[in-house]
C-alpha cells in the first residue's frame, strides 16, 4: 500500500551541516498553508464555522452542577449563536471593568464553558487571554503574573482561593478576580482584606449584555493572540508568543490533511471530550479546530476520577490523549481479559492475533471479531471512536497497535511542541509502520543540523540525522521579555531548534532519536536518553511512573519506578521470589521496600528492555520502588512531563544509595 511521504524543498538553499527542508508532498512549491481564505484572526474564523454550520448548531456543552455534593445533570448544549453572545457579552463587561485593548487577562482553571468564554470574548476585543495550569505552584504563578501584568484573572471559586492565599506577593499586580462559581462570603471578605476586588462571572457577562460594547477586532495574521507558558520541566515557565496566523495555520493544517483524505474526515456529526488542560497548546487549537469544523465540545467535570462515566455519556467519535493514558487503558484492558481467563481469554487472544496480522495492510477492521470481541472494549470509550491521536511523547508501538486493534479507528501520533503551536508533524491514514511520527504539517518545513559532539550528521547513512528545527506559519513569535532565550531557540533564518535529535527515513518520514539536552553520558562513555528508557518501562504493565537516572562516574543506571498496585500484586503472586511470600495484608509501602521484590522487578524489567531493544547499559541495575504517584508541581509539569532535575534533587540521597547498595560493576 502506499504510504505518505514528505519531499525536499528543492527551491531552498542547502546549507554545510544540515539537510535542506522537508515539507508535505502535496503542497506544491513549498508554498506552506497559513490560513483560510478571507480570514485574519481566530474570532473570524469562529463567525465563518457558525455561519457555514448554522446558528444553530449545538457546539459547546457542560454538564451542569445539581448541587453541592458533586452531582451532576446531562451535557447541556450551547449553540454556535448562543455561545457567541456570551463570549462577547463577556467581551463587553470586562472592557466595561477597564479593561482596553491590548491588556492581558489571566484564565485560571480546570477546563469548563466559562475558560472558553474568556478566550473568545477577550479576543474579540483584542484583549490577550493568558492560561494558567490549574496545577502551578505558587512560585510560577507569581512569576506569570508579573512578568505578563495580569490585572485581572478569570478563575474558578478554588484557584481564587489559592491566589488569595499568596496576595502579599501579587496584589502590588493583580486587582481584580473574575470568579466563575458563586462567590461565597468568605471568599469574599477574605479578597476584601487583600485588596483584590471580586467580581461574578455571571456579573461581567449581565454588564455587557446591558452596556454592549461596539467593536470589531482589528487583530490580523500578524497579531498576538496569546502568551502560551511552556509546563517548565527545566526552571521557571517562558513565555511562549504566539500570533494569530500560528493558530490559523495550524487549524489549515488539520483541515488540509482532511482534504486530501490522509486522516479520517472530521464533521458536524463529531463529538469530543475536552480533559486535556486547554492550557496546553495540544488541546487549546484542538478546540479552535474542532469548532471550526462544527464538531461538538463536551467538558469534562474535572475529576480524573469521573472521566470514564463522561466518556460514556458524550460518546466522543474523537480521542485525543497521551501516551501515558493509552498505555493504562491497555493495561487494564489485559488485566480484566487476564481476570476472565479462559475461553474468554483465548477468543480474545486469537482475535486480537487476526486483526494484528492485518495492520501491515492497513486495514483495522474485522466482520466478525469487531461484533464478537472488540465491541465490548470499544464500548470502554463510548462506542463511537473514529479518530484517535496521540502526542506530547513517544508512544509504543505496542499500545499503536492495541488501539488500532481493539477500537478499531484511525491512530494518529503527532509531533510538536508549544514553539510549533502544537503538532509540526503527523502520521496519515496510511501509515501503520511505528516508530515515526509522520510527515511535516502543511504549514511547516522540517530540516535537521549536525549535532557533531553526539555522532549526529546530515550526512549519516543510511538516513541523516540530526536536531530537528522547523519553520512556518506555525512558529511561535518569541519568548515574553526574554530576547537572549528567543536568540537561543530562534535562528537567522526564522527556524526553530527544538532540542530534539531525529531522522528522515527513505519515505521521509520524521523519526524522533534522542534529545540534545537530558543525555547521561555513563563512565565507560555511551550517552543514555533517559525518556528512551522510560518511555520502554511505562510501557511494562507493572510500571505506572518511571524516573531514570545515570551517574557519570558509574557505568550503569539506576532508577525510581511507581508501580501500578493491582498489577504488581500480580505479578508477585506469580513470581517465584527468594525468601519472600506475597501476603495479602501487608501494606504496598511495605511491598515496595523489600529487596527480594525489588531485585525481582529489576529482572522484569531487564528482560521488558532487552525484548524492546534497549542495550545492555541502558538497562537499570537496581531501583527503588515508590508506593506513591509523582505529585504534579513537584516532580511532573502540569502536562505530566517529568520535571528532571526537581526529581534528582527530590530523590538524590535514595538514588546516591542504589549506587552504594549495587557497587561497582
Amino acid at each position: 500500500m502506499s504510504v505518505a511521504t514528505s519531499i525536499e524543498l528543492e527551491n531552498y538553499p542547502a546549507k554545510a551541516g544540515e539537510t535542506k527542508p522537508r515539507v508535505n508532498r502535496y503542497i506544491k512549491d513549498g508554498q506552506l498553508k497559513v490560513a483560510p481564505a478571507g480570514i485574519n484572526n481566530v474570532v473570524e474564523s469562529y463567525l465563518d464555522a457558525m455561519k457555514r454550520h448554522g446558528e444553530n448548531k449545538e457546539i459547546v456543552g457542560y454538564r451542569p452542577a445539581l448541587d453541592d455534593k458533586g452531582n451532576f445533570g446531562p451535557y447541556t448544549w450551547l449553540t454556535y449563536k448562543q455561545f457567541h453572545t456570551r463570549f462577547s457579552n463577556f467581551g463587553s463587561g470586562i472592557i466595561n471593568n477597564g479593561m482596553k485593548q491590548g491588556d492581558h487577562i489571566g484564565v485560571f482553571s480546570k477546563n469548563r464553558t466559562e475558560w472558553l468564554i474568556t478566550e473568545f470574548g477577550s479576543l474579540s476585543f483584542d484583549v490577550y487571554p493568558i492560561p494558567l495550569y490549574d496545577t502551578l505552584g505558587s512560585e510560577a504563578i507569581v512569576h506569570i503574573v508579573h512578568e505578563a501584568e495580569l490585572s485581572v484573572i478569570a478563575c474558578s471559586s478554588d484557584r481564587a482561593e489559592f491566589l488569595l492565599t499568596i496576595a502579599d506577593q501579587i496584589n502590588d499586580v493583580v486587582k481584580k478576580l473574575i470568579v466563575m462559581d458563586n462567590i461565597t462570603e468568605e471568599l469574599a471578605k477574605k479578597s476584601k482584606s487583600c485588596g483584590i476586588d471580586l467580581l461574578s462571572f455571571t456579573d461581567v457577562e449581565k454588564s455587557g449584555s446591558d452596556s454592549p460594547v461596539d467593536f470589531v477586532t482589528k487583530a490580523g495574521l500578524d497579531s498576538n493572540l496569546t502568551i502560551c507558558y511552556t509546563s517548565g520541566t527545566t526552571g521557571m515557565p517562558k513565555g511562549v508568543v504566539l500570533v494569530q496566523k500560528n493558530f490559523l495555520s495550524a487549524i489549515e493544517s488539520l483541515n488540509f490533511f482532511i482534504d486530501t483524505k490522509q486522516i479520517e474526515s472530521i464533521n458536524n456529526t463529531d463529538s469530543y471530550l475536552s480533559f486535556l488542560p486547554l492550557a496546553h497548546i495540544l488541546e487549546r487549537f484542538l478546540i479552535h479546530m474542532l469548532i471550526s469544523r462544527g464538531c461538538q465540545i463536551g467538558f469534562s467535570r474535572g475529576n480524573v476520577a469521573k472521566i470514564v462515566e463522561d466518556i460514556y455519556d458524550l460518546k466522543p467519535s474523537i480521542f485525543v490523549g497521551v501516551p501515558r493514558l493509552f498505555s493504562r487503558i491497555k493495561d487494564k484492558v489485559y488485566g480484566e481479559i487476564e481476570k476472565k481467563g479462559g475461553i474468554a481469554a483465548a477468543l480474545f487472544k486469537y482475535a486480537f492475533g487476526v486483526k494484528k496480522n492485518y495492520i501491515p495492510s492497513g486495514e483495522n477492521k474485522h466482520w466478525i471479531w469487531d461484533r464478537l470481541v472488540f465491541s465490548k472494549v470499544k464500548e470502554k470509550l463510548g462506542g463511537r471512536i473514529k479518530l484517535i491521536v496521540s502526542g506530547s511523547a513517544p508512544i509504543s508501538a505496542e499500545s499503536l497497535d492495541f488501539m488500532r486493534i481493539c477500537f478499531s479507528s484511525e491512530v494518529h501520533e503527532g509531533y510538536g511542541s508549544t514553539e510549533t503551536t502544537g503538532a509540526c508533524s503527523l502520521t496519515t491514514n496510511t501509515d501503520v509502520d511505528s516508530g515515526t511520527v509522520g510527515t511535516p504539517f502543511p504549514n511547516a518545513m522540517i530540516k535537521l543540523v549536525d549535532v557533531p559532539e553526539l555522532g549526529y550528521l546530515s550526512t549519516d547513512k543510511p538516513f541523516p540525522r540530526g536536531e530537528v528545527c522547523v519553520a512556518g506559519s506555525g512558529i511561535f513569535k518569541e519568548y515574553y521579555k526574554s530576547p537572549e532565550k528567543t536568540a537561543e531557540t530562534l535562528d537567522a533564518d526564522g527556524f526553530c531548534h527544538t532540542g530534539d535529535i531525529g531522522l528522515f527515513d527513505n519515505l521521509g518520514r520524521l523519526k524522533i532519536i534522542d534529545r540534545k539536552k537530558n543525555l547521561f553520558k555513563l563512565s565507560q562513555g555511551e550517552y543514555v536518553a533517559p525518556e528512551k528508557v522510560e518511555n520502554v518501562y511505562v510501557d511494562n504493565p507493572i510500571v505506572s511512573q518511571a524516573f531514570i537516572y545515570g551517574n557519570s562516574l558509574k557505568s550503569y543506571l539506576v532508577g525510581v519506578i511507581v508501580p501500578d498496585p493491582e498489577l504488581l500484586i500480580k505479578f508477585l503472586k506469580s513470581a517465584k521470589i527468594e525468601g519472600y511470600t506475597y501476603n495479602k495484608d501487608e501494606p504496598l509501602v511495605d511491598i515496595c521496600k523489600n529487596v527480594g521484590v525489588r531485585k525481582a522487578v529489576v529482572k522484569n524489567l531487564s528482560a521488558w528492555g532487552r525484548s524492546r531493544d534497549l542495550k545492555g547499559f541502558e538497562n537499570v541495575r537496581n531501583i527503588y520502588i515508590e508506593s506513591n504517584p509523582f505529585e504534579v508541581g513537584a516532580i511532573l509539569s502540569p502536562t505530566l512531563k517529568l520535571k528532571r532535575n526537581e526529581a534528582r534533587v527530590y530523590y538524590q540521597e535514595i538514588l546516591d544509595g542504589l549506587y552504594v547498595e549495587t557497587g561497582d560493576l
